[in-house]
């Protein structure tokens, strides 16, 4: 092999090209750097390259050998340079490369959304690049899990083989959390929580992050009757996430109690009233046309004896009762009877009696701004007194003093419903009772009298 083609060879290897001159000894090869890094001024630069010669030997003349700037990206700028002696020249020629553009990046999730524009589980997001010079020469991925947002992102880049990055993101609605849901009766059940008709139940839901989408229509529940039942709905939110079924829990009963053997006996002292009803059966009412007061009806009793004595008669006089059997769920069983008793009792003979010495306090027909203390006179032997107020003719307190007063209040409970004292027209009624209440023993009327609340 001659010395001038080892020569080319080595060269080739190194990347310059050498133009020889002749076909005699040659001088050494020129031999180029370039900087900043790499040195290798064959490799991708991203920034201006400055090439520069190494100083020739003794002897030996040089030609185009001064430093060069290349600053535009290229994909190769040749730069030379030609030593030259008296066996002839040879030149070198670098190939410079330079990118200082960096790829441009795309994002591609692994799938589109779950529901419209929403995820609601995770996703991976790969990010790839294009370059028109040096190439891509790698790409990151990314993920996303939460937190629930309507303006998430997962992050990437891509860098290019002369080492230029781009960063790019992709943007994505994210909610991995099922809506709440309230369940919403159309009325409240009774006092003691049963229903006795139909109710409609309608499913409400909360979605603090896509939103709510829709709810399971409303739920009638008409039967069949239960101690303990329950109807349930879901909610569905705008990135298809269904919640948990949520009951509601009802006692349902439309089933009146029975009431049966209501018997009627007449005896010196009154009417007396049994009757026999169902283990349900919670409370009986008892009541009287005429009443007390003229032909409307008036309520004589409202308790859970299942007896009671009506000693407010008069001789041949008709009377209609009606006994009412109510269970805890409000059901009531009804039935009546007509007794004419033959006496007037004592305690009908004074069944409108004139407000007298028995009865202490308030003064008849007293204007009142503030709840009043009843009061009367003691009766020998009475073991407690009963007392009964009125608001135009319908009874709205029961109680059972072991004294001889009583303090009203603003207001109570009565017959499973809240009574106020409200400006009106009142009339109380006060009965001594003997022994134990439940003996239902009472002796006559004491009196009556009315006051006036004006406030």
């Amino acid at each position: 092999m001659s010395r001038r083609l080892a020569l080319l060879i080595a060269i080739a290897a190194l990347g310059v090209l050498v133009l020889p001159s002749s076909t005699s000894a040659l001088p050494p090869a020129p031999q180029a750097s370039c900087s900043p890094a790499p040195a290798d001024c064959g490799a991708w630069h991203n920034a201006a390259v400055t090439v520069t010669w190494a100083s020739p030997p003794p002897g030996v003349s040089t030609s185009g050998c001064g430093v060069a700037t290349v600053s535009q990206d290229t994909g190769g700028a040749g730069v030379s340079c030609t030593w030259s002696d008296g066996g002839g020249s040879v030149t070198s020629t670098v190939l410079v490369r330079k990118d200082s553009t960096p790829p441009s990046v795309s994002s591609s999730p692994e799938r589109g959304p779950d529901k419209g524009e929403w995820y609601n589980r995770p996703v991976n997001v790969s990010f790839s690049g294009s370059d028109g010079l040096s190439g891509v020469g790698s790409c990151t991925s990314g993920s996303y899990s939460g937190p629930d947002t309507g303006a998430g992102s997962v992050g990437g880049s891509c860098t290019d083989i002369a080492g230029n990055s781009r960063s790019s993101s992709f943007g994505l609605k994210y909610d991995a959390t099922p809506p709440s849901v309230e369940a919403k009766p159309d009325r409240q059940p009774n006092p003691k929580g049963w229903y006795n008709r139909a109710l409609s139940v309608a499913f409400v839901g909360s979605d603090v992050t896509s939103g709510v989408e829709s709810c399971a229509p409303a739920v009638t529940y008409a039967g069949p009757d239960a101690d303990k039942t329950a109807v349930s709905g879901t909610c569905v939110d705008k990135a298809a996430n269904t919640s948990p079924a949520k009951a509601f829990e009802l006692r349902y009963d439309t089933r009146p109690p029975v009431l049966a053997r209501v018997r009627a006996e007449i005896t010196p002292r009154g009417v007396v009233l049994r009757w026999k009803a169902s283990a349900d059966s919670m409370s009986f009412g008892v009541v009287r046309r005429p009443g007390l007061r003229g032909k409307k009806p008036t309520a004589l009793y409202t308790g859970k004896a299942r007896a009671f004595t009506d000693r407010r008669l008069r001789k041949g006089i008709k009377y209609r009762y009606t006994v009412t059997a109510y269970d805890e769920a409000g059901n009531a069983a009804v039935k009546g009877l007509a007794v004419k008793p033959d006496v007037t009792t004592k305690a009908g003979a004074a069944r409108r009696p004139a407000a007298g010495p028995a009865l202490r306090r308030p003064a008849a027909n007293a204007r009142l701004n503030s709840p009043p203390l009843l009061a009367w006179r003691a009766v020998p032997k009475a073991t407690y007194y009963n007392v009964q107020l009125f608001r135009n003719g319908r009874k709205i307190l029961t109680a059972w003093p072991t004294t001889t007063s009583f303090k009203l209040e603003q207001s109570w409970r009565f017959d499973g419903r809240v009574q106020r004292l409200a400006p009106g027209r009142y009339r109380w009624y006060i009965w001594p009772g003997f022994g134990k209440r439940s003996a239902n023993r009472y002796g006559k009327l004491l009196g009556s009298r009315v006051f006036v609340v004006t406030r």
